[in-house]
């Protein structure tokens, strides 16, 4: 589907045509003739009255103009409809990153322009959980993202603002006291934002939250939010640390994969399903300490023997990042096809040595997606990746792939200003690892253009953090 089209379809839905018509008995009157035999005296009386009705007439009109033309002047009416704000920090593993999101709250939906316009980001490095060991200054790392935001609200929005801080998965993984402290010295700084904050608005996220606001975005986007559960569209995120499966099966999913919300006055009852380490950063994670091992080469089943890591582009300094050392350890060698194969590699060994289940690809949420209740075509995928437009073809990222892996580093950085070192080095792994699990293991055809990408160099991001703000709004 088209997105701008579909944003053309979103901004009539608050301008209903209007169609002004002559009433048929009007017809009858603008069609009859006056009559040829009324007598002289008669039409020279009609005259006075018109003429005396004119002068009454004429004044009252000028007067009606004169309010008119006041009223259209006026401050209130030429001024147009408030603006509101809203602000998620998404704190994931590598880098915390803020979404000022700009609406009208009109209708039963909030109104997000798609282009650019209805939102800004910024990230920050390192994540929160990096700072296992000095929680106190996790609260000190998101305070340029507080100003970041304050630049782009009224100063008079501040206080009707709401803010919240959501944590990925990375952040449960650590123990109770770390987490807690980490949260909390966020807290201190939120609080004394100037913006709306309770408490409870910094917490961690579920994987299936991320799963159902995933689904909201996309539905949004695509136009189907608010319409029947069979017109809508399944969606799968290749997020963080897990990948999310969200869908309105035809039958009422089992209860430790169903989620019931009501939107816009329609029930769903969705299939939502997390499924631990398929998420990128923490295939990439894995990657890095397979790298860091020696041992890529024998538990490599690419069979090309290049040494070093072919997900990294040549020429990247990896000194230039003490703080990634684990991840980074291997000599770069930037090779689309080579890393690909890594990433299969890797995955499949992921399924083999499952011990938290589900780690299967392929589980019940496939089966209903590849079998007759849920065809292909219902399905959309998400995954935050730079330099393609919103909706893109598995061919035209691999395309993509082969000039983030194999392109110079400092000739990528020339090429893509402003985007954050760290961010920029994935996007030659991110899109084999796309590539990798939707074709090879999903079997989604490479001409299939139904690939989401959260563009975050300044559009309205597609992902999830969209569908927390839309729901939460629609909720409140």
């Amino acid at each position: 589907m088209d997105l701008s089209n579909l944003q053309s379809r979103v901004s009539s839905a608050y301008i209903p045509p209007h169609r002004t018509q002559l009433h048929p008995r009007m017809h009858t009157f603008s069609s009859l003739s006056p009559p040829n035999n009324q007598p002289k005296s008669h039409s020279n009386r009609d005259k006075w009255l018109i003429l005396a009705a004119s002068l009454f007439v004429v004044p009252f009109l000028f007067y009606l103009f004169t309010i008119a033309r006041g009223v259209h002047q006026s401050s209130k009416f030429g001024e147009s409809k408030p603006k509101l704000f809203g602000i998620i920090i998404d704190a994931g593993l590598t880098g915390s990153r803020i979404h000022v999101f700009e609406f009208l709250n009109e209708g039963m939906t909030p109104f997000i322009g798609l282009d650019g316009t209805g939102s800004s980001s910024l990230k920050v490095s390192p994540g929160l959980p990096r700072f296992a060991n000095d929680p106190e200054s996790a609260g000190q790392s998101i305070l340029g993202l507080i100003e970041f935001a304050k630049k782009r609200i009224p100063k008079s929005e501040w206080k009707d603002t709401k803010v919240q801080l959501m944590g990925t998965g990375e952040l449960e993984k650590l123990g109770l006291d770390s987490r807690e402290a980490i949260l909390e010295s966020c807290r201190r700084v939120l609080r004394s934002s100037g913006f709306l904050f309770k408490d409870e608005w910094a917490a961690i996220m579920k994987g299936q939250e991320e799963g159902l606001y995933a689904w909201v975005a996309a539905n949004y986007a695509l136009g189907t939010l608010g319409g029947e559960p069979q017109e809508t569209t399944g969606v799968v995120e290749l997020g963080g640390a897990s990948m999310q499966v969200a869908f309105a099966p035809r039958d009422p999913p089992p209860m430790q994969f169903s989620r019931i919300i009501k939107l816009a006055g329609v029930t769903y009852n969705l299939y939502i399903q997390s499924m631990p380490h398929f998420g990128q950063d923490a295939v990439w994670e894995s990657l890095g300490e397979i790298q860091n091992s020696r041992d890529m080469l024998t538990f490599s089943s690419s069979g090309e023997g290049i040494a070093g890591n072919p997900c990294i582009p040549r020429g990247y300094d990896l000194t230039s990042n003490a703080s990634n050392a684990k991840l980074l350890a291997s000599q770069p060698v930037g090779n689309f096809s080579a890393c690909k194969s890594e990433v299969m590699a890797l995955l499949k060994r992921r399924q083999e040595k499952c011990v938290h289940p589900p780690c299967e690809i392929v589980s019940y949420f496939l089966v209903e997606f590849l079998g007759k209740p849920v065809p292909p075509d219902k399905f959309f995928y998400i995954s935050e990746f730079f330099g393609l437009v919103p909706k893109a073809s598995l061919s035209e990222l691999e395309s993509a792939g082969q000039h983030y892996c194999e392109d110079d580093w400092y000739k990528l950085k020339n090429q893509h200003h402003g985007i954050d070192d760290l961010d920029l080095l994935r996007y030659c792994f991110s899109s084999a690892y796309i590539v990798a699990l939707l074709h090879q293991s999903l079997g989604i055809t490479m001409i299939d253009k139904r690939i989401g990408f959260a563009n975050q160099s300044g559009s309205t991001p597609l992902d999830w953090t969209l569908g927390a703000f839309i729901l939460q709004t629609m909720l409140e």
